[in-house]
């Protein structure tokens, strides 16, 4: 992240799940590449960027996780966040092989926000200190996370990690149906929801 924290706090992450780097960014595919249906396009994100802004005022964090264009994490940048603070977050989505780089963010918001959405989920270490509310919603009022809070309940001194997952209902879903009974941990299932993106960034709380 964007910061001047200590050197001793970033090897300390050395251990986390960066080597979740094996996990993938995955492609919003379709059955049939050649219809003509903008959910069905494929999308190559190599970008995912948390910004997040404290509540309580002062700058903004930023952190970053790359990809390769295989979908193959590169890197993720450690969410160093404030014991007690409350943060306004927002994620972007891109596909930087593109010049100028491609906004998948956009196409979400914009063309199909009924079939996407985002679960955060907080693991290990800081699994009871961090507290994900007020998504923003699709069009039907179900949640999506383009938008969402963050709250930082306590644990100074302890890591962990940020599950980013972004599901995709694809064209045999039953929407919003489908949408609304989803959770964080349910299997994929082709044709029907898919995992666009599953992936971790390393936290400290400090």
């Amino acid at each position: 992240m964007r910061t001047t924290h200590s050197l001793d706090l970033l090897r300390r992450l050395a251990f986390l799940p960066l080597l979740a780097g094996l996990l993938l960014v995955t492609a919003c595919d379709s059955n049939d590449p050649d219809e003509d249906d903008s959910a069905g396009e494929e999308e190559v994100i190599t970008l995912v960027r948390l910004t997040l802004t404290p509540q309580s005022g002062g700058s903004a964090l930023i952190a970053d996780a790359n990809f390769d264009e295989a979908g193959v994490l590169q890197s993720a940048e450690p969410l160093m966040l404030i014991p007690g603070a409350t943060y306004n977050v927002a994620i972007d989505l891109q596909n930087t092989l593109e010049s100028p780089p491609e906004s998948i963010t956009s196409e979400i918001r914009d063309e199909e926000p009924e079939a996407h959405r985002f679960f955060y989920t907080a693991e290990g270490g800081v699994s009871d200190n961090i507290v994900v509310s007020n998504l923003d919603t699709d069009p039907n009022g179900d949640p999506l996370g383009l938008t969402f809070r963050l709250a930082v309940t306590g644990g100074s001194g302890d890591s962990g990690t940020f599950r980013v997952k972004l599901r995709h209902y694809e064209e045999d879903a039953n929407l919003p149906t489908d949408k609304r009974n989803d959770t964080a941990t349910a299997a994929a299932r082709p044709g029907v929801v898919e995992n666009d993106i599953d992936f971790v960034f390393p936290v400290v709380i400090n």
